[in-house]
């Protein structure tokens, strides 16, 4: 599993105990980010912002215990380079982080043919 991340459009985790959907066609930061924080049920002081989605998909105490699935339906913010490049960064280190965790193991799926372009993102993230 690079990067902490699955791929393949049948991956799902039976086991999840919450499951967020990031749907087809999000193309700006503020569309993006309010659908995690409503799937994901952030907490009422979520900034909507790349500091505040770091600070929140690292901790989901606030989630009932198991295993926390965020998938994506394709990859967002795809004519955003910049944003994406942070967002998938983000993901990337709440999946390490959260890979020890007990009570809310993280798992972040993109469908097979973004593969590619979500391994392009992070080493971009690694590099600048």
């Amino acid at each position: 599993m690079p990067y902490g991340f699955e791929f393949g459009d049948d991956v799902a985790s039976p086991d999840a105990a919450v499951r967020a959907n990031v749907p087809r066609k999000i193309a700006h930061k503020t569309a993006l980010l309010a659908t995690i924080a409503t799937q994901l049920r952030f907490p009422d002081y979520f900034g909507g912002n790349w500091d505040a989605l770091e600070e929140c998909i690292c901790d989901l105490s606030w989630l009932p215990t198991g295993r926390v699935l965020v998938k994506h339906d394709d990859l967002p913010l795809v004519d955003d380079v910049r944003n994406a490049i942070v967002y998938v960064a983000i993901l990337n280190s709440a999946t390490r982080k959260m890979s020890r965790s007990e009570q809310h193991p993280l798992s972040i799926v993109f469908p097979a043919q973004y593969r590619d372009q979500v391994l392009w993102l992070l080493r971009s993230s690694e590099s600048s």
